[in-house]
Formats: structure tokens, C-alpha cells, sequence
């Protein structure tokens, strides 16, 4: 090696002394610490105290819970796991059998407990029947449905 040549290498090697840790502590500070105190998953609303209806079928029970302030809260338990993962609860008028005019309750996957809130439009007026229709939105089919 010549004389100009070691003295360019001995420069890149002494900065790069300097540089490379700096760039390592640097990358170090940057990462985000990993979030080890919080679920993936929320965790289940408690059950109201008064049950208003339930409805028990062989894979689920659903109910209509009330709590001491007038709260309303539909509780879906699955017994076994669903077949269709993508499965949501809809609120429809009796007899009517479309998705179209339902209201979206909310979605239930394995086995467990959901407990969904509802507020007093979720009765219809006049004391009408209603519906609760489990909709699979992948394969569009309607899937199961409760009369109340």
C-alpha cells in the first residue's frame, strides 16, 4: 500500500470508530419499546343483573339484560366455536329476512361471551317482533336467525 493510500484508510477507519457506535446506540434509542401491560383482546363488558329475555339454542344463548338504571345490553354466549369466523349479529324487523334494512349489533367470533350495549331503539315501536339474524358478510348468507 503507498503512503496516500494508508493514510485515506487510517481516515475511514477512524471515522468509522466514531460513527458505527453512534449509529448502533442511535438505532437502539429509535426502536419502540415492545407493549407488554396491555391485552390484545378487550375484556367483556360485566353482565347486567336483570334478564329480560333468553333465547337458547344448541350452539348459543342470547339475552336481553337490563341493569339497575334502565342500560340495556344483549348478551351473546356461543357454546360451541362458529363455523363461519366472520359472523355479525344484525337487529331486524320480523319476517325479514334481508340484511338490507338491519341494524349492525356488532360481531361474534369463538367460543365465549359477547355483551353488546343497546339503547331503547333496539325494541321496535309498538312492541313489534323483531330479529336477531347472524350474517356471514364473506360468503353473504345468512346463517342463523332468532325471533324474540
Amino acid at each position: 500500500m503507498i503512503k496516500p493510500l494508508r493514510k485515506k484508510h487510517l481516515q475511514v477507519w477512524s471515522m468509522m470508530m466514531v460513527l458505527l457506535p453512534a449509529a448502533i446506540i442511535g438505532a437502539r434509542l429509535a426502536t419502540p419499546k415492545a407493549v407488554t401491560d396491555q391485552l390484545l383482546q378487550p375484556t367483556a363488558a360485566t353482565p347486567y343483573p336483570v334478564i329480560l329475555k333468553t333465547v337458547e339454542k344448541e350452539n348459543y344463548t342470547v339475552s336481553i339484560r337490563k341493569s339497575g338504571d334502565g342500560r340495556l345490553q344483549l348478551e351473546w354466549i356461543n357454546k360451541k366455536i362458529l363455523t363461519a369466523p366472520t359472523a355479525t349479529l344484525y337487529r331486524a324487523a320480523a319476517d325479514s329476512k334481508k340484511i338490507i334494512n338491519a341494524i349492525l349489533i356488532g360481531r361474534i367470533e369463538a367460543r365465549g361471551a359477547y355483551r353488546f350495549a343497546v339503547d331503547s331503539s333496539f325494541f321496535p315501536k309498538n312492541n313489534a317482533p323483531y330479529e336477531l339474524i347472524i350474517y356471514d358478510f364473506i360468503h353473504q348468507q345468512i346463517l342463523d336467525s332468532i325471533s324474540f
